[in-house]
């Protein structure tokens, strides 16, 4: 008699093994697309895999009719409004967390605004220059060496060496002036 009821059993879960794959196989691209609907596609994958997981880890406590499909799609919902739920939660969080950063990087904020002043005073400053001499000077910044800018130039190296000497003098004396009115903010 226990060799009959395995039997009876197996064939019950064969028969519930096959009307699973006739409902996933039947349901899931509709799925995929409500889901897309409300959420990213990769993750409307993840979500209606999560929902037949679950329901073929119920699968003895749940009957496959017709009333199936609307519980697979009231799974599914449940499962996006509980993402979009715990993201909307996360995003909260990192919202607070950027307000804190601005809060206390100010001092940050400041620095970059003074460096971008200063780097545009040494424009307005190079801008009194040929342009050949700009570049050298922004090639000699960039770590350029003096034959390596003579070379892609085509001009003497003692040209670059003389044309960069004569800026950087210049600059030491204009510069007390840039610092001096950005201290002045």
């Amino acid at each position: 008699m226990k060799i009959a009821e395995t039997e009876s059993d197996n064939l019950g879960a064969k028969e519930k093994r096959k009307a699973f794959l006739l409902f996933y196989e039947e349901h899931r691209v509709a799925m995929l697309y409500y889901a897309a609907k409300q959420v990213p596609l990769d993750l409307a994958e993840d979500l209606v895999h999560d929902v037949f997981t679950q329901a073929w880890n119920n699968r003895d406590h749940i009957r496959f009719d017709k009333q199936f499909a609307g519980y697979l799609f009231k799974a599914l919902r449940h499962h996006i409004l509980d993402y979009i739920s715990k993201n909307a939660s996360a995003n909260k969080y990192l919202d607070a967390l950027r307000i804190f950063a601005v809060t206390f990087s100010s001092e940050e904020a400041d620095n970059q605004i003074r460096e971008k002043m200063f780097m545009e005073g040494i424009e307005c400053l190079l801008s009194h220059f040929n342009p050949q001499n700009v570049s050298i000077f922004k090639l000699r910044v960039a770590g350029y060496s003096n034959d390596e800018i003579a070379k892609k130039l085509g001009i003497s190296e003692k040209i670059v060496r003389n044309q960069y000497s004569i800026m950087l003098k210049y600059l030491r004396e204009k510069l007390p002036i840039i610092f001096l009115f950005m201290l002045k903010l």
